[in-house]
């Protein structure tokens, strides 16, 4: 019968310590959400024709926006920081999971194959 008073006492521990684990803020760091048009942690393969040293995967997917002959980009870094490289493709290619890797391809690509949606038509079978 002794453990009765010890459970209760411990139970009423936790109560109070559940809030403060509540207001405690995460270990992980909030991871930026990527910008449109960009596949994190994707590389693609496809007849690379540039290769330029970039600070940022924003700044590759400018330079391929800005050169008529890029249809695709993979934006690569390295575990340093240092030495990241933007390379532009004249091919989409195929995509691979690379996770020092962002990629994406050419806005006049996206807007050929990537169809902007359509509002719904007003008026169907159910409307008089």
């Amino acid at each position: 019968m002794r453990l009765v008073p010890l459970l209760a006492a411990s139970s009423a521990l936790v109560l109070l310590a559940a809030p403060a684990l509540a207001d405690t803020p995460s270990m992980k760091p909030d991871k930026p959400e990527p910008a449109k048009g960009q596949e994190t942690g994707v590389y693609r393969f496809g007849a690379t024709y540039s290769v330029q040293p970039v600070e940022t995967a924003s700044a590759c997917q400018t330079s391929c926006a800005d050169d008529a002959k890029c249809v695709a980009w993979s934006y690569v870094a390295t575990f340093e920081g240092a030495d990241a490289r933007c390379e532009l493709k004249r091919g989409g290619g195929k995509a691979r999971p690379n996770p020092l890797a962002t990629s994406g391809v050419s806005p006049t690509l996206a807007a050929k194959f990537i169809p902007e949606p359509k509002p719904e038509l007003e008026g169907g079978p159910d409307e008089e």
